[in-house]
């Protein structure tokens, strides 16, 4: 399967997971949607184009 990703140039296949790293306490997670694939690490949130992979930009929640 993996050579058939390489051969048609599609990004890296990842599921979406949360994962809580026991050293820092940070929590880390992959989410799917639509039009991005994104990382968020704490609070800071980086999205990727799900078509070419490429980083789209980042966003942190508004604090009230």
């Amino acid at each position: 399967m993996k050579d058939l990703y390489r051969e048609f140039g599609c990004t890296a296949v990842i599921r979406p997971f949360t994962y809580k790293d026991q050293i820092t306490g940070e929590t880390i997670s992959v989410t799917i949607s639509p039009y991005y694939s994104i990382l968020t690490v704490g609070d800071r949130e980086y999205y990727f184009d799900r078509n070419s992979g490429a980083f789209d930009g980042t966003a942190v929640p508004i604090r009230e």
